[in-house]
């Protein structure tokens, strides 16, 4: 009796070990189906086809981490408009000079027009320096959450995948592409995986 009791143990044993691992698995698969979907949604190039798209590996993003990554965000961001700065700097310059060479010639309908030319790049450039010192305020912020944030807790998910397409003319691009996703699991948007505490509008820095 005590010898069959234990085979009956073990068979329930085995039976709920393969029934999680079969329930661990169809979850496995329908969040590999969800990223490819999402792959396909906003990554893939509508003139090539997917040969083939696996989870590789799904990363815990702590708080820590993500301060880090809106971190490196901004920072980019901060570089492109360091440079559109400068490029307005070089602008007003060459504006100037131009103001001078046609005040040689006594041209002053010439002065007149390249004035207002050059007043209008130094309002946009003091547009620019404004944005480049409040988004220089924000990172600072940033950079001080870090010392004091969560390094263990997960706030979200990061899925590692490997994709291989053929492309239109009949070569193999084989790669991997980050998929963000929520505390759920759920597949979401790259911007609220960032959520960035910073919008920088650059298109209407360049205008």
């Amino acid at each position: 009796m005590y010898r069959y009791s234990k085979i009956i143990c073990f068979v329930s044993i085995v039976v709920l070990f393969t029934s999680c691992k079969n329930e661990k698995q169809r979850e496995n698969e329908k969040l590999e189906n969800n990223l490819k979907s999402f792959y396909i949604e906003n990554f893939k190039d509508s003139t090539s086809t997917l040969d083939s798209f696996r989870l590789v590996e799904i990363d815990t993003i702590s708080q820590s981490v993500l301060l880090l990554k809106q971190s490196l965000v901004l920072n980019n961001q901060l570089d492109m408009i360091i440079d559109l700065y400068r490029s307005n700097i070089k602008s007003l310059s060459n504006s100037v000079d131009m103001a001078k060479l046609y005040a040689m010639i006594e041209s002053s309908d010439l002065v007149a027009i390249e004035k207002k030319g050059a007043l209008e790049i130094s309002e946009k450039g003091k547009k620019i320096k404004a944005e480049i010192d409040t988004l220089q305020s924000v990172i600072e912020s940033i950079h001080n959450k870090v010392l004091i944030a969560d390094s263990v807790k997960p706030v979200s998910f990061l899925a590692k995948c490997f994709f291989q397409v053929r492309l239109k003319d009949k070569s193999v691009k084989r790669d991997t592409v980050f998929i963000p996703m929520n505390l759920s699991k759920d597949v979401i948007k790259i911007d609220d995986f960032l959520n960035l505490p910073y919008n920088v509008d650059y298109e209407s820095l360049v205008k």
